[in-house]
């Protein structure tokens, strides 16, 4: 091409789209930068130095949830809400009385509640050993493995539990609202009439107001944005690495630009939880696909 010649350029926008992201990643620990952490630890925000700025003509715009942890310590025992037993039975010095007896709040186990009744009942001063001097609590919790129901073992006469009350733990033990007791013929054990329901979560939901509806939930949306399942032990982290995140519809952020995102934690009912002061985080990607000018033919002159 000598000096004299020129190049004409065609050019055609929509001939390559190339693919772009933005990865976050956020956490609710307020020394990391989170803001507005509501007092259950499950609701955070984060304010953005630079904004993300999703061009207007850019397509298939979603997002994905590429790794969270959770910590698996959200209390099955409430304060306030299911904390409470009411046993009469005999006192350790002699008569008898009502002991109501308060658990910590905390994640249970059917071991470890029936641990911190027994340590409770002794406390406040009920009966621990029969006549013949042998340990014997006025109650005891025990599972029956093949029903996957509670036994309420009752080691004396006079002893009754009054599960009517709505700030009893009948829910996860299975016992229904009734008074239970006296029986004659104790020492016996009483079976649960319905299935032990000590975990009240099943899984775990996290939604952002990043997207406009989220993952459908049955026939609802409530902006989840990936779903985290309890796969360790109680007092554990969760690791979520979904081998294939699901991918969000989030083509209403073309042409957006946010500095401020609202994360939240729910059980499996959208419930919120009560984290127990432990933080969570998630890793997410937002990718699209933004046309791009290429030349689609040369000519010279």
């Amino acid at each position: 091409m000598n000096k004299n010649q020129y190049i004409i350029y065609i050019y055609n926008k929509k001939n390559m789209l190339v693919p772009e992201e933005i990865s976050l990643l956020v956490s609710s620990d307020p020394s990391q930068g989170a803001v507005n952490v509501n007092p259950q630890g499950n609701a955070f925000e984060i304010q953005l130095d630079e904004e993300i700025a999703i061009p207007k003509d850019a397509l298939n715009v979603h997002v994905s949830v590429e790794e969270a942890t959770v910590w698996w310590t959200v209390p099955n025992i409430l304060t306030g809400v299911n904390d409470t037993f009411y046993i009469f039975g005999d006192a350790a010095g002699g008569g008898t009385q009502l002991f109501t007896i308060q658990i910590q709040q905390g994640l249970y186990d059917l071991t470890g509640l029936n641990n911190s009744l027994q340590s409770e009942l002794e406390a406040a001063g009920a009966r621990t050993v029969d006549g013949l001097g042998n340990p014997l609590p006025l109650v005891s919790l025990s599972p029956d493995d093949a029903t996957q129901k509670v036994l309420l073992r009752f080691n004396y006469p006079n002893v009754t539990v009054d599960f009517t009350p709505a700030n009893t733990p009948r829910e996860i033990l299975g016992f229904d609202a009734l008074l239970y007791g006296p029986f004659v013929g104790a020492p016996l054990n009483i079976l649960a009439p319905n299935v032990a329901a000590f975990n009240q979560v099943n899984y775990f939901l996290i939604a952002s107001d990043l997207v406009q509806k989220g993952i459908r939930f049955n026939n609802r949306y409530n902006q989840v944005i990936t779903q985290v399942l309890i796969n360790v032990a109680p007092g554990s982290q969760i690791v979520s690495t979904p081998f294939n995140p699901a991918k969000i519809n989030a083509q209403e952020l073309a042409g957006s630009k946010r500095t401020n995102i609202r994360f939240r934690l729910t059980d499996d009912k959208l419930r919120p939880v009560d984290t127990n002061n432990e933080y969570f985080s998630l890793r997410l990607v937002i990718r699209y696909l933004r046309p791009m000018a290429i030349a689609k033919s040369v000519g010279y002159y």
